[in-house]
């Protein structure tokens, strides 16, 4: 397979390895999964410095961090920073080329999620592996803290949780906005829409900004949704998250369609900041698009 950095077309959107990497976070993964010499994988190295960043979302919170020099191999959809995009792309923490990963010689692989079949390529290969779950704000505090105390970036550590702790100190509105978090919608398409359930980072910064998931009380965390289900529930907001920015065309496109569900314009907002498909260092970023998305009027 190419791997491509960006755009709407190929096998797999943006926006569907992301949920495939949350999926598997959710799925009984302990909040940090650390190499160790007992359970027959290497601790990290006292100071690593060829390190893989096996997901978007890890690499910006690495280059964050002050690390970036030591980054030898970023994951496919790495773009943020856009220093990001020179580093060699070795795959996917779901299909990683293993020959490639071996030229790149990392001493420690950096995750998200549960990631198997890199820790199984980590153990097999002697190589250090952790991995981090960001399905929540918890999650994304305690990797930045974890990722630092790794790297020995504290003090860069501390100045992101301050930046994140600001963002969540701002107060939310006294009554919430039912919302439909709309993912997966291509103009002229809904065939793959789906949403984001509880246990998601998305239903929880939502609900941060001052809206309410109206598919909080489904079973699944990423749900596939069907426009009969989701005329019932009749949100007085939609979500529309796009992975890249539409044209002017394809903004066209994508409102007319959802007003011919019998949506008005009026409560539809499309929304293709990046950083609201990344759960991390840019979470600050991504709550105040969507205050101001679910706050005012188009």
């Amino acid at each position: 397979m190419r791997w491509k950095r960006s755009g709407r077309g190929g096998v797999f959107s943006a926006i569907r390895w992301l949920v495939i990497l949350s999926a598997a976070a959710v799925c009984g993964l302990p909040p940090v999964q650390t190499s160790s010499q007992a359970g027959g994988r290497l601790a990290p190295p006292p100071s690593p410095q060829r390190i893989i960043c096996a997901s978007p979302a890890i690499g910006e919170m690495v280059f964050a961090l002050g690390a970036q020099e030591r980054v030898v191999g970023v994951s496919a959809f790495s773009e943020f920073p856009p220093a990001i995009q020179a580093k060699p792309v070795f795959g996917s923490a779901l299909e990683p080329n293993r020959e490639r990963l071996l030229r790149l010689k990392p001493d420690l692989i950096l995750a998200q999620g549960k990631s198997a079949a890199l820790a199984e390529f980590a153990q097999a290969h002697g190589m250090a592996f952790l991995s981090y779950p960001l399905d929540s704000v918890a999650d994304i505090r305690a990797a930045i803290r974890g990722i630092a105390d790794v790297l020995g970036a504290e003090a860069e550590a501390a100045r992101l949780l301050r930046e994140l702790e600001e963002a969540l100190a701002a107060p939310a509105p006294e009554t919430a906005v039912p919302v439909f978090i709309a993912l997966g919608h291509s103009p002229g398409d809904f065939s793959a829409l789906m949403t984001a359930g509880p246990g998601t980072f998305l239903d929880e910064w939502v609900t941060l900004a001052g809206g309410s998931n109206i598919f909080s009380d489904v079973a699944a965390p990423w749900p596939p949704i069907s426009l009969e289900v989701l005329i019932r529930r009749n949100p007085v907001v939609i979500l529309d998250l796009q992975h890249a920015p539409p044209s002017v065309a394809e903004q066209q496109a994508l409102r007319a369609d959802w007003e011919r569900m019998g949506f008005g314009k009026e409560r539809i907002r499309l929304l293709s900041e990046a950083a609201l498909l990344r759960p991390g260092v840019r979470m600050a970023k991504a709550l105040q698009a969507l205050r101001a998305a679910l706050h005012s009027s188009e």
